[in-house]
């Protein structure tokens, strides 16, 4: 063993300081960590800055080549060399600045309070920060296994969480202690983690009124109240994941969905190869509650801890759709003349060009809303009548969608050539398409390598005006609405 512990800058994700030097105008990131006696490696730094660029939390000027698959260790020293950029904050990024929080839990918590969904948001943030409440004693791993599965919820990990705690809340409000007891032991449940998310819930519930993202009158558990009256839109409730977990996404092969063509598999979920962007293939742990399914509704999967063993697992899992991706996603590219888009330049969809561009518009208006409340922390953005018509539209869209879908798994009609009323459609390549798109792409990253041109960053589409002192600088100005 080492005789004494490596610095924890050296040891731990160092995103949440990297928002508090921006937010103290302490001047480049990169800059003023290596003035530290034990400072983080450029490559420490330039994943730090990649995941809070990718979350939207800070726009990065990047003045090498971007590559975050490294081929070669001669390639990943040349990166560690090389790194050279600037970065600023996003609306987004300063509210994340104030809360003492993980930057994927403080968006959940944002948006969750944003768009009324405050309670099972708390929930989610308070699982992720402590741990599972669901326990396995070694001697009852399969009647273990079998209890938790009883609170499955349209197969997803985080889900089935916050039906678990959801019961154990209000049976603690309702029963005796006896009857609660009893619950937790038949379904191996750990008391001390259910009281510490609890305790955390509160505590974020504290931090959001703060920042006032909450009402101070506002109480936990008040489902009347319009900070929950979108608690039970389970399609909101999964975007809102979806938008705190990005970029953390998987995709499924087609035979293993619902919406496949008629070529079934033997194999369970959990037995196929998922495709991840930088990390190769991928497999649902056995202890997923979506590794015994025999079909997903989604291709598109999100999750927050992955392990690496004899495979690489992920160990939580919850299926979304391509229109929360587009939506909540990274970067967003439209291109009209072939009616597809991508987020990041990996994940393709069919869309028509009316609907990508109120995607787009969307995406604007949530930051503007997130950069009115820096400029008025005050203020009540989510009453005002802009701030309640774009709440209401996103979440009547979502809600539209999976009861749309639900209903059509139902009545096992739901086939991708029968889904042209879809917003959003999966895209797997046209022939010849794929190499026009693909062309467009490798221009578009030639035209960015040189910043200090001035010619300005595209399509990085809506993610909002920078927080830091007051200026403004909207990236949506400096986005194109479509790309030919």
């Amino acid at each position: 063993m080492l005789e004494y512990q490596p610095p924890e800058m050296l040891r731990v994700g160092i995103e949440d300081l990297v928002l508090q030097i921006l937010i103290l105008d302490l001047g480049e990131p990169t800059s003023f960590l290596k003035k530290a006696l034990d400072p983080p490696s450029n490559l420490a730094l330039s994943n730090s800055l990649r995941l809070l660029e990718e979350l939207g939390a800070v726009d990065c000027r990047w003045k090498n080549k971007r590559n975050p698959i490294f081929s070669s260790t001669k390639e990943k020293e040349k990166e560690e060399e090389d790194l050279d950029v600037s970065s600023e904050l996003t609306a987004l990024g300063f509210h994340l600045a104030t809360l003492p929080v993980d930057p994927r839990v403080g968006k959940m918590m944002i948006y969750g309070a944003l768009f009324g969904c405050i309670d099972p948001l708390l929930t989610f943030a308070a699982a992720m920060s402590a741990r599972s409440p669901f326990v396995s004693p070694f001697d009852q791993r399969e009647q273990a296994d079998e209890a938790r599965k009883t609170f499955s919820v349209a197969g997803s990990d985080h889900l089935t969480i916050l039906n678990a705690f959801n019961q154990w809340s209000e049976l603690r409000r309702t029963e005796g202690n006896r009857v609660v007891n009893s619950f937790l032991k038949e379904n191996f449940l750990g008391r001390l983690t259910l009281f510490q998310m609890e305790d955390l819930r509160k505590q974020f519930h504290s931090l959001l009124t703060d920042i006032g993202f909450l009402p101070k009158k506002f109480r936990l558990k008040d489902m009347h109240h319009t900070c929950n009256n979108n608690s039970q839109n389970q399609g909101l409730i999964k975007a809102i994941l979806c938008a705190g977990l990005y970029p953390n996404i998987i995709v499924a092969p087609r035979t293993v969905v619902g919406t496949a063509p008629a070529k079934k598999s033997d194999k369970k979920v959990g037995e196929n190869a998922f495709r991840s962007h930088t990390k190769g293939e991928v497999y649902l742990h056995p202890s997923t509650i979506a590794f015994d399914e025999s079909k997903l509704d989604s291709r598109y999967c999100c999750y927050h801890e992955l392990v690496r063993t004899s495979k690489t697992y992920v160990r939580d899992c919850t299926t979304v759709s391509p229109f929360a991706l587009l939506l909540f996603g990274g970067t967003l590219e439209v291109y009209q003349t072939h009616g597809v888009c991508s987020v990041d330049g990996w994940l393709k969809f069919r869309i028509d060009a009316k609907p990508a561009t109120l995607i787009k518009y969307l995406r604007g208006k949530m930051e503007r809303l997130l950069f009115q409340k820096i400029v008025s922390p005050q203020e009540d953005v989510i009453e005002s009548d802009e701030g309640k018509a774009l709440i209401q539209s996103i979440s009547r869209l979502f809600e539209t969608e999976y009861n749309l879908q639900k209903t059509r798994r139902q009545e096992d009609e739901y086939t991708p050539d029968r889904s042209g009323g879809e917003i959003v459609r999966p895209w797997t390549g046209i022939e010849g398409e794929n190499d026009r798109i693909n062309a467009i792409q490798n221009e578009r990253r030639n035209n960015n390598r040189n910043w200090n041109n001035g010619a300005g960053r595209e399509g990085r589409g809506d993610r909002g005006g920078r927080g830091r002192g007051g200026r403004r600088g909207g990236r949506s100005g400096r986005g194109r609405a479509s790309s030919q």
